[in-house]
């Protein structure tokens, strides 16, 4: 038999027998309004989350820009500028060659001195180079306390990279007993990354030279005898300073003859905030 009426017009019924036009606020808000708010909250977070990556990619982009310069600065100092001489006599060629190793030696600690004295002018909290060869090349700072450099470039630019910084404690420098240097372990592998790797006995025994040029030029060489996981209450970072004998004592694997020591620290990969990789040199004299 054929139907007499057409369905257009029919309203839907719903599975408790009623329409959609009789469903309860309750009920459309259930159906409606809810999937709606989750959608949006989820496309909120998923947005923010790119929001943030971009952020932490920008902020890596512009910390390696910025210490890619001072790197050029420091291995590209300006050329050392040529003073007259009164003296127009020619030394025998033979003296000359005798001075030879002695001029050069000489030239070389100028051309530090000037790139330092660069450095200088950009940031004069500036203390030193910190080169691993291949792994970090760095300038060092030390500000009036160790929190400043956490969050601030070696140039002023609030950036989480921050700046590797000497533990403001260390007044004389390099010169202390033991000197204290702290470096972030950053998402990219710069600034104090490279430190665990230190871990491997293999790869300490393939880089076991730290070199630092201090704000004056000089060039002091560090020979990595132990790095070991810590954390931020270790005696080494209390006693350093109040009784540096003690401190030096509770090193392990301590050279014969050792009298000075360098200390690097940065965090690890651990979900542990308060975990630490320490790495100890020892000056060669």
């Amino acid at each position: 038999m054929r139907k007499l009426f057409s369905s257009k017009g029919k309203r839907k019924v719903n599975k408790h027998g009623g329409t959609d036009k009789n469903r309860s606020p309750v009920s459309r808000l259930r159906k409606y309004i809810i999937p709606a708010c989750i959608i949006t909250v989820c496309a909120g977070l998923i947005g923010a989350g790119l929001w943030w990556i971009f952020i932490y990619e920008s902020e890596d982009a512009a910390a390696r820009n910025e210490y890619d310069e001072l790197r050029e600065i420091f291995m590209s100092p300006p050329e050392p500028v040529e003073q007259p001489s009164d003296n127009i006599e020619q030394e025998p060629e033979e003296e000359i060659e005798e001075e030879d190793s002695g001029i050069i030696e000489e030239e070389a600690e100028i051309v530090e001195r000037l790139s330092m004295d660069e450095l200088a002018r950009i940031n004069p909290d500036l203390t030193g180079w910190i080169s691993i060869e291949d792994h970090i090349e760095y300038p060092v700072v030390r500000g009036t306390n160790n929190d400043r450099y956490m969050s601030i470039t070696f140039s002023g630019e609030r950036n989480r990279a921050g700046a590797i910084f000497m533990d403001f404690r260390n007044r004389n420098g390099f010169d202390d007993k033991i000197a204290i240097l702290f470096g972030h372990r950053t998402r990219d592998g710069t600034m104090f990354s490279p430190l665990v790797n230190y871990l491997d006995r293999s790869f300490l025994q393939e880089n076991p030279i730290i070199t630092i040029t201090t704000r004056d030029g000089e060039e002091l060489t560090y020979r990595i005898f132990s790095a070991r996981l810590t954390d931020a209450w270790d005696t080494s970072y209390e006693l350093s300073f109040s009784n540096p004998d003690r401190a030096a004592s509770s090193f392990p694997n301590v050279p014969p003859g050792a009298s000075r020591f360098l200390l690097l620290s940065t965090c690890t990969p651990s979900s542990d905030r308060d975990e630490r990789i320490i790495v100890i040199a020892a000056l060669e004299e």
